[in-house]
């Protein structure tokens, strides 16, 4: 914890996380180990099953299964409490969901990410998972398919970001037709077997179909990714009519599957984050404070609830000083480096340009307060619901296993 912010909540836990689930699943595998400890006693709770299946259903946090979904069957079957990732975001955390490493070793650092090696000579500005520009022209298929290429599969990454490759399974993707063989998805699924789907009810007929795929003498590891609740919450917010229908739908079709019987697999379900309400009167524009803005050397990336500040040369003090002064009391500023070394970004080999995507400070906003800046022609919106921040709805999440 740095001096400067002593009422910042500690960083995530190192024992109870998301790369602690994928540790566990390896090794029951009997593949090679990953960098964090396995989840006490889930080894022993998976013991002969013929196939595991992983569905993350996206903003599905701790407290919004205790508010909407208290009596339901996921909520009777859950077997842990875990953590999200720093920051607690999608791209982030379906960053080790897909991986097996932490934000320190996949350099997945928020949903906008600076990538030095993105274009030779020119580097970009970056929403990761799309794969496209913030504030500049449309990519074409082939940029993105050499972005994907240089971002996730580069050689000089200390360890394969390809789980499939390290896992001694056979593995299955499954994630919405529009998503799955995106640049992507391809990139970090390269050994893994796909499948598409367009509605709920399809998913769930994809996880039956993969069940009944035979799999000799090895685990059958399947993996499959839900966003419709995630959509919904930042549109609507997290608590509304629509937002709650979702999962009310997600919990009879689940109910419809397991009916059916697993067959000898297990189901595990989780989530990436969690969810605050944004209000909108408690969005700060950066555009809005002149004397802040122009002494960034380059935009925000990041998320609007923990955003990377890459400061002009020797002005990170003065940045620092003048942004507590006139915001202290909304966000927390961060130097990067001292979150990296108290262990937010997770444990495990140091990405090589993780230090060059979190930039000189972190400016991660208090309670339900949010930040942006913005780039010419840049359309402005907002999200009602948001997630990506250290609070704990954000960055709690449930384990539900069924056997």
């Amino acid at each position: 914890m740095h001096p400067d912010t002593p009422d910042l909540p500690p960083p995530p836990s190192s024992h109870a996380g998301l790369a602690n689930l994928l540790a566990s699943l390896a090794a029951i595998s009997g593949g090679p180990s990953l960098p964090a400890t396995p989840l006490p006693g889930l080894a022993a709770a998976l013991a002969g099953c013929r196939s595991v299946i992983l569905l993350v259903v996206d903003g599905l946090g701790t407290a919004q299964l205790e508010r909407h979904l208290a009596h339901s069957s996921l909520a009777r079957q859950r077997f842990a409490n875990l953590e999200s990732v720093f920051p607690s975001t999608t791209a982030s955390a379906v960053g080790t969901l897909l991986t097996g490493l932490s934000p320190i070793s996949h350099g997945l650092t928020g949903w906008h990410l600076w990538a030095e090696e993105a274009t030779p000579g020119a580097a970009e500005l970056l929403a990761i998972l799309p794969l496209t520009r913030r504030g500049g022209p449309p990519p074409t298929q082939a940029e993105r398919q050499t972005w994907a290429k240089r971002i996730l599969a580069a050689p000089d990454l200390p360890v394969p970001l390809d789980l499939s490759t390290r896992l001694a399974a056979r593995v299955t993707h499954i994630a919405p037709q529009s998503i799955i063989d995106s640049p992507f998805n391809r990139a970090v699924s390269q050994g893994a077997r796909r499948y598409g789907y367009s509605q709920l009810e399809a998913m769930f007929a994809c996880l039956r179909q993969a069940l009944e795929t035979p799999t000799p003498d090895r685990l059958h590891y399947i993996y499959a990714y839900w966003p419709d609740y995630d959509s919904l919450a930042h549109q609507h917010g997290p608590d509304s009519p629509a937002a709650r229908a979702a999962l009310q739908a997600f919990e009879t079709h689940l109910n419809t599957f397991l009916a059916a019987g697993l067959a000898g697999a297990a189901l595990l379900i989780t989530a990436d984050h969690g969810f605050i309400t944004a209000p909108p009167e408690r969005l700060i524009h950066l555009d809005d404070l002149p004397e802040l803005k122009r002494l960034l050397r380059r935009p925000l990336s990041g998320e609007r609830r923990a955003a990377y500040a890459h400061i002009q040369p020797g002005r990170v003090e003065e940045f620092a000083q003048r942004a507590r002064e006139c915001l202290g009391h909304a966000l927390w500023v961060c130097p990067s480096q001292a979150l990296l070394a108290a262990g937010w970004f997770g444990q495990g080999p140091l990405h090589p340009r993780l230090a060059s995507r979190i930039g000189d400070l972190t400016l991660i906003p208090k309670a339900d307060w949010t930040l942006k800046d913005s780039l010419p022609g840049e359309r402005d919106f907002h999200l009602l619901g948001m997630h990506g921040g250290v609070s704990p709805d954000e960055r709690q999440i449930p384990l539900c296993l069924f056997r």
